[in-house]
């Protein structure tokens, strides 16, 4: 083997490796992330090096000048390299429109204040300017070889979601949504959506698949939804259904054969119909109300205590009021006897103790007082102290206990005007904030780094009633590039995502599409490139799909 073939396969080697790296631990560590990126880093420079004039230095002239001149020539062939490799892709138009995303960051410099935190933000999402760059300029994989890394993600995943199970099942969290470790919850439901149409795409569409690979891939889609309903990720479990029924309308259009059109037409019926009934079911049960006939209400405990009967208050838990049949005393006494955490105290997600306690007797159908602590079991209280408030929640494969947290915290806020606690009530007071700056800024923006000022100051104009810890940015990646960068800003970010896809034909592949539709439908509820593993799956998967492989796989 020659030393220029040992070398070329050295550089492929290592920028395989570097994408590996980078699916491998994309849900699982942002620092060795950067270890892949720097190393696909590596590799990209590398291999452009003008080897002639590399050995030629090296092989001739003193050994003086060899060594005193050697790594400054280096490092001139290194920058001769990243020159021919920008110039490769100066020359693709629709690489430098995806990547451009990232000129529009540093534009924002000139409206922002806070440099500080627009430097952090740019060394955030400087995978929207090398990825592209990377992908774009080196040579493009094979079939098999883009196969052999869709099927690396999909394992890989499968090994995290069952590692975050057995924390799960062995309460190794306080908020569930902990249990992704240092990988937002809802990136990872993200990356789970993608896996599931990968996995779909070897069950269904490819050819010659052995069976034993569509029992896998059957296994695994299984798995994934099994795992999105116990870890309770709705964002997650939203965009695939969301996506997947998108993709049976684009199917129904494109098919040819009318059976596949009846098909998906049924399909998305059935979808639509199950998931109507299932909501209407849910909800119907969270409002029906015990029947209560308040001038019959018992005044005195068994244990001759006086209750507190709040007849205004219509909230109710699992069809139960919260409000009547309550006795402080007996409430702190028993749950002294059967907890360590203070009545007066937090529970694990840092809600008040006692008010989870009053929920969770409710649920049950108990009364508030010493008999009703004595009903419960070891493992309520085990709950209670991790801040559970309704029975229905301890069922891990039911999506009923999140969409009545979902419910609650909708009368909660009707009652109170307090979003706090609500994820959704949360995203509303989120979107309300969001508007006032746009209306503020429109033309604009507030530039790269004052976003969070912007909200701060935002807030407080409000008056709003959620908590200052929860004073947040807007949970919608639309009204984040409206909000950094003005309207301009915002028709700018869709073309640069929608004209490359549109010129490299990816809307016509399988893959491509169904990350596309994931993507742009989990922006509607989330910031997803303003994190540094959001912004490096949105733009790995956008750059590798559209650029880094040679064939695509039609829908």
């Amino acid at each position: 083997m020659t030393f220029e073939r040992g070398y070329q396969i050295f550089v492929r080697t290592a920028y395989i490796a570097g994408i590996a790296i980078i699916i491998i631990f994309l849900p699982f560590s942002k620092y060795i992330l950067s270890i892949g990126m720097w190393t696909v880093s590596g590799a990209w420079i590398l291999e452009r090096v003008n080897l002639t004039k590399f050995t030629g230095f090296f092989t001739t002239g003193s050994l003086f000048r060899r060594i005193a001149l050697g790594f400054p020539y280096t490092l001139m062939l290194w920058f001769e390299s990243i020159g021919k490799g920008f110039r490769v892709f100066f020359r693709n138009k629709p690489a430098m429109i995806l990547a451009s995303l990232y000129l529009l960051h540093i534009l924002g410099l000139f409206f922002t204040s806070d440099f500080g935190y627009a430097f952090k933000d740019l060394r955030t999402k400087a995978p929207m300017l090398i990825l592209p760059i990377f992908f774009a300029t080196s040579k493009a994989f094979g079939r098999s070889d883009f196969y052999r890394f869709m099927m690396i993600f999909v394992m890989n995943l499968v090994v995290v979601t069952l590692a975050n199970t057995w924390k799960l099942f062995n309460f190794e969290f306080i908020d569930i949504r902990d249990i992704s470790g240092h990988i937002s919850h809802i990136i990872l439901g993200l990356m789970i959506s993608m896996a599931l149409f990968v996995a779909g795409y070897f069950l269904f569409r490819k050819k010659r698949t052995s069976l034993w690979i569509k029992s896998a891939a059957f296994l695994i889609i299984v798995w994934f939804l099994i795992y999105l309903v116990i870890s309770r990720s709705f964002t997650g479990l939203g965009v695939f259904v969301v996506t997947l029924f998108i993709l049976l309308i684009i199917y129904t259009f494109r098919s040819r054969s009318i059976w596949l059109k009846a098909g998906c037409i049924f399909s998305i019926i059935v979808l639509l119909v199950s998931g109507g009934l299932y909501l209407r079911s849910v909800i119907r049960d969270y409002y029906r109300v015990e029947t209560v006939d308040y001038s019959k209400l018992e005044k005195i405990s068994p244990r001759g205590n006086p209750y507190t009967h709040n007849l205004l208050s219509k909230q109710t838990e699992n069809g139960h009021y919260l409000w009547i049949y309550v006795q402080w005393d007996e409430l702190r006494e028993g749950w002294s006897k059967r907890s360590r955490i203070p009545f007066d105290s937090t529970d694990l997600k840092g809600q008040q103790v006692k008010f989870t306690l009053i929920r969770y007797l409710s649920s049950m159908g108990y009364r508030k007082d010493a008999e009703g602590i004595e009903k419960l079991t070891n493992e309520d209280i085990e709950a209670i102290e991790r801040g559970i408030p309704d029975v229905v929640n301890l069922n891990r494969l039911s999506l009923r206990g999140r969409i009545y947290e979902l419910l609650m915290g909708y009368e909660t806020y009707l009652e109170s005007g307090d979003p706090t606690g609500s994820s959704l009530m949360q995203r509303l007071e989120f979107w309300k904030a969001s508007r006032g700056i746009i209306l503020e800024h429109w033309l604009t923006g507030v530039g790269t780094g004052d976003m969070n000022q912007a909200f701060m100051e935002q807030y407080e104009k409000m008056k709003t009633k959620l908590s200052s810890e929860q004073w947040w940015r807007s949970h919608n990646q639309y009204f984040s590039i409206l909000i950094g960068f003005g309207v301009f800003g915002l028709g700018w970010f869709l073309i640069s995502l929608i004209y490359p896809a549109w010129v490299k034909r990816g809307f016509e592949d399988y893959f491509f599409l169904s990350f596309f539709i994931i993507a742009m439908v989990s922006m509607l509820t989330e910031d997803t490139l303003e994190s540094q593993a959001g912004v490096s799956f949105f733009y790995f998967f956008f750059s590798f799909l559209l650029f880094g492989r040679r064939e695509q796989d039609p829908l």
